[in-house]
This record gives C-alpha cells, structure tokens and sequence, in this order.
C-alpha cells in the first residue's frame, strides 16, 4: 500500500471519528433529555397522585356530611309525617 493510499486510509478513519463522536455526543445530549422529561414526568405523577388522594378525601368526607344530612333530613320528615298522622287521626 503506497503512501497516498494510507494518507486516504487515514483520512477516512478520521472522518468516521469525527462522525462517530458527533452522532455520540448527539446521542448523550438525546440520554440527558429522556432523562429529564422522565424526571418531570415522575414529579408530575407524584403530584397528580397527591391531589386524586387529596380529592378522594375530599369526597369522602363531602359524602359523609350528605349521608348525614340525609339521615336527619329522613328523621325530620318521619316526625312530620308521624305528628301529621297523629293529628289526623285525632280529628276522626
């Protein structure tokens, strides 16, 4: 192989790690993005499930103070119905 020949050789392998290092460093810089959108992502998960607890809670609670409503709303009506019955059947 002649000079020229190993000149071209050479100057091929450089430019292919010249293109080599720049598709490595293009890739490291693609890992680091993943890496922090998938950090985002996790805190944003955190969060999300934080405020469905938070809201769960909520809910709970809302619907305990409507059972209890409810019930007093059912127990205030029995006694109307119960004193309306009680009048009625005094009148006959």
């Amino acid at each position: 192989m002649g000079n020229e020949q190993m000149q071209e050789v050479m100057k091929s392998l450089q430019d292919a790690m010249v293109v080599m290092a720049h598709l490595e460093k293009r890739q490291d810089e693609r890992i680091a993005r993943t890496e922090e959108e998938a950090a985002r992502l996790s805190a944003f998960r955190l969060r999300t499930e934080k405020e469905i607890l938070e809201m769960r809670t909520e809910s709970e609670r809302f619907r305990q103070r409507t059972d209890q409503n409810l019930a007093e709303i059912t127990d205030k009506l029995n006694g109307l119905i119960g004193y309306i019955a009680g009048q009625h059947d005094s009148k006959q």
